[in-house]
């Protein structure tokens, strides 16, 4: 089922969640969180994204909040309706493209550009990352964990600790599918690529810089771009991504 229910956004645990209540039927939250085994404050964030899904309502009865799902035979129009949704922003975005491109091209002030290479000088990179308040990303966490360790664990326990946001697109392997069950959150979306997709660098966006990192077998080496306009167009592509290939 859960391979079903990615198309939906949904992770192992909202989808078995929807499920109970699948099997439940309109009921109040609390007796939707008892039978999912849930907590009642973890229901509501769940609750949230089931209803940003399109397949959950919530309604009262008697002075008591229930939760009702949707029926099984509307899914596959829900799917048909978020594909077309996604064909409108894909629209959109390609219809700006020029503008992008010519905002990107004559931007009267030149990026500030700095080169970090080898371990050390990359981890005070990702230093400056785990400062961030907020940032998109498209990683590989295979290679992450390989090359870098501490950072696998350091910036998405920054993220948790200091109240940031953030969005990741992973290339899908065994450490991505770790992250994700690991570090996932409201506050922190992750998203695997389809099998077959991969990138040979890893990208961070944040509101005025871009970093972009290389990983080698003998090295690892980084480049940070510091320009508001470059890092805006970044993040619009990087939303394209995130429409259309994220899982």
């Amino acid at each position: 089922m859960n391979d079903i229910f990615a198309h939906f956004r949904l992770d192992e645990k909202e989808t078995n969640a929807f499920l109970e209540l699948v099997k439940l039927g309109a009921s109040p939250l609390s007796a939707w969180a008892k039978r999912a085994g849930i907590n009642r404050s973890s229901m509501y964030v769940i609750a949230d994204r089931l209803i940003e899904a399109g397949i959950v309502t919530l309604f009262s009865h008697r002075g008591i909040m229930h939760a009702k799902p949707i029926s099984m035979a509307d899914l596959p129009s829900i799917l048909e309706r978020k594909r077309h949704e996604l064909g409108e922003a894909k629209a959109i975005l390609m219809s700006r493209l020029p503008e992008l491109a010519k905002l990107e091209a004559t931007h009267a002030i030149r990026p500030t550009v700095q080169f970090y290479e080898g371990p050390v000088r990359v981890a005070h990179m990702y230093e400056e990352v785990v400062r961030e308040p907020s940032f998109v990303s498209v990683f590989h966490p295979g290679r992450v964990k390989a090359v870098m360790p501490e950072y696998f664990h350091k910036i998405p326990q920054a993220i948790r600790t200091n109240g940031g946001r953030a969005r990741e697109l992973l290339v899908r392997c065994k450490e991505a599918v770790e992250y994700k069950k690991t570090y996932e959150s409201v506050k922190h979306e992750i998203s695997l690529f389809p099998s077959g997709i991969t990138f040979s660098s890893d990208t961070i966006i944040t509101k005025e810089k871009i970093y972009l990192v290389g990983y080698g077998k003998h090295a690892v080496v980084a480049t940070e771009i510091w320009n508001e306009e470059l890092a805006r167009s970044q993040s619009v592509l990087f939303d394209l991504l995130w429409k259309t290939h994220g899982t």
